[in-house]
């Protein structure tokens, strides 16, 4: 009976370290896989289209004058870009909701570190730039996206006034 027990016990510890060393490598398995998926997250945003994107609309909100048609040329780059940190924010609910499970943690602040400074910057942008395309374009219908925009920038840099002013003036639009 002691022999049997002190098998079963061996058994259980294999058992039990078998387990344990099979999860500590499939989490190192999905860091791996989250830091590939955030590199990707960030090249999007760095990409040289989506760089066109933001020029094109650098290059509007700093102009002197603006036209209907140079504000509808500039649509597609509005949303583009909106779309793009739609993207961003929808893979790093991902990372983000796997933080316990897969020990993605530090995968999500090395993303919020590489993107923040974007972040930041075009939370600053949004406002001026909507004000910008709604003289010529009213119903401009960009809520859900500015409010998705302010989600992520809220969750990488925390809530500000810039971003609950926009998210404000996005959702006045409905009134």
């Amino acid at each position: 009976m002691k022999v049997e027990t002190l098998i079963a016990g061996i058994s259980a510890t294999i058992a039990f370290g078998a387990a344990a060393l099979a999860l500590w490598t499939a989490r190192g398995t999905s860091r791996k896989d989250g830091y590939e998926l955030a590199r990707v997250l960030y090249r999007e945003l760095t990409s040289p289209e989506t760089a066109a994107h933001r020029s094109a609309l650098e290059f509007y909100r700093r102009a002197a004058h603006r036209t209907q048609r140079e504000t509808e040329a500039v649509l597609d780059h509005y949303f583009a870009l909106l779309w793009t940190f739609e993207h961003v924010r929808a893979g790093r609910q991902s990372l983000n909701q796997q933080r316990r499970i897969n020990g993605t943690g530090p995968v999500v602040d090395y993303l919020d570190s590489a993107i923040s400074w974007h972040v930041q910057e075009w939370s600053t942008r949004w406002s001026h730039l909507r004000q910008l395309i709604q003289e010529h374009v009213p119903q401009l219908d960009d809520r859900h996206s500015i409010s998705t925009f302010c989600e992520l920038a809220e969750e990488v840099l925390g809530a500000t006034d810039t971003i609950d002013a926009l998210r404000a003036e996005a959702n006045a639009d409905l009134r």
